[in-house]
């Protein structure tokens, strides 16, 4: 079971803190600290709200993020914040199983022939056409304008 990013405060307001990713040049982390939000709603939608605008800060850098950093600092964040907890648990041993086909690419290099190329590998593994369906769901919401890039 993963942890809630929001947290709730002694005096009852809500705050949350955000791994933006890494600096480019220093390699340090990237975290953000927002409190005194009188909801975990709001929380949320501020949390949803610095995500997104990290990743159209990166828009300019995308041609130098690897696949792999995208999905751990930008993606997997983000997803959290849209489903609830026990569908995120259960998705996440599917990304972690199947996207690193991908972890070696920079995130604009992603073509449609190598989606192509992973969904016959998919399905040369024998898995379920439903299972491929939900796979290619998760990947499709990962890199679909619903979140932070599109595949050129």
């Amino acid at each position: 079971m993963t942890k809630d990013i929001i947290k709730k405060t002694k005096n009852g307001t809500y705050y949350f803190r955000a791994n933006l990713g890494y600096h480019p040049i220093t390699g340090k982390q990237i975290q953000k600290y927002r409190s005194g939000f009188k909801t975990k709603k709001e929380a949320r939608e501020e949390y949803s709200k610095l995500l997104l605008s990290k990743s159209e800060d990166l828009e300019e850098k995308k041609n130098a993020i690897p696949f792999q950093q995208y999905v751990e600092d930008i993606f997997l964040p983000w997803y959290k914040t849209q489903v609830k907890g026990r569908t995120y648990d259960n998705r996440l041993p599917t990304v972690r199983k199947h996207f690193p086909y991908f972890y070696d690419f920079l995130v604009t290099e992603i073509a449609p022939l190598h989606v192509q190329n992973w969904q016959l590998t998919l399905s040369k593994n024998k898995y379920a056409s439903s299972y491929i369906r939900n796979v290619q769901g998760l990947f499709s919401m990962a890199n679909g304008s619903s979140c932070c890039f599109r595949i050129s």
